[in-house]
């Protein structure tokens, strides 16, 4: 990365977290000497919030990852390397998630799966995860139908959400309702409500799904405001579809 990129996103940086944490003072400096006031705000702002606060700790955290945005990546790669045990193994497959390399954390979950977590629900299911982000459907849908044989009793609203959508992306379109139909029922949230009524729309059954389209907004006007901004973007499409 060029010197005066880096230069640039770390000004920005310290200007946003100086605007959100109060210090106004600082912004001026940072703009009008963008060297030496990025110096002096992080020895005397960040290190000392770094020092003493959580919030501090992860703001620097977040400077390091700009400048190098794998160097989590190749931390746990190193200590994986290190010591090869499962947990490491999960720790890199979520990295791995998160800078977009799917089959190397594919690889990961599957190696993980062995032994006393051949037939772990958890691991499993982030491997069904993990398959769907990479289009692997038909790979996703066998892994979940297999956690279910080998778990019967383990229960995730997100792991039925992810096996309707399963079913949905492989064209199975009427078992993919069903398992919306029951999602709608109980699933936390509107994804599950919203994306039964995408799909009842997508299929021609327009009525029932603008019933589901009117039910989710009336829901969201009783909400609080916090929750309603975590759903905001199924109340909008609610509201897009209404339109």
């Amino acid at each position: 990365m060029p010197l005066i990129m880096l230069s640039v996103i770390i000004q920005a940086i310290f200007i946003v977290h100086a605007h959100k944490t109060g210090r106004r003072d600082w912004i001026w400096i940072l703009l009008v000497i963008p060297v030496a006031g990025c110096i002096f705000y992080f020895f005397l702002e960040v290190l000392p919030d770094m020092r003493n606060s959580r919030t501090g700790r992860k703001t620097v955290q977040n400077v390091l990852k700009t400048i190098d945005p794998e160097r989590d990546l190749k931390r746990l790669a190193k200590e994986l390397a290190i010591s090869e045990n499962t947990q490491n193994k999960l720790n890199l497959a979520e990295e791995c998630i998160a800078n977009g390399f799917y089959q190397e954390a594919i690889n990961l979950y599957n190696s993980s799966l062995v032994g006393l977590y051949k037939t772990d629900p958890k691991i499993m299911l982030s491997l069904a995860q993990v398959l769907f982000l990479n289009q692997q459907y038909a790979e996703a849908k066998t892994t979940l139908e297999r956690l279910i044989a080998e778990n019967p009793d383990f229960k995730s609203q997100e792991g039925h959400l992810l096996y309707a959508r399963t079913l949905e992306y492989l064209g199975e379109n009427e078992a993919a309702l069903a398992e919306y139909k029951t999602l709608a029922v109980y699933f936390s949230g509107y994804e599950a409500k919203c994306r039964y009524a995408l799909l009842l729309q997508k299929l021609g059954y327009t009525e029932q799904a603008h019933a589901m389209f009117k039910e989710i907004l009336a829901r969201a006007d009783t909400m609080p405001s916090n929750f309603r901004k975590v759903q905001q973007e199924w109340i909008k499409i609610a509201k897009q579809q209404l339109s």
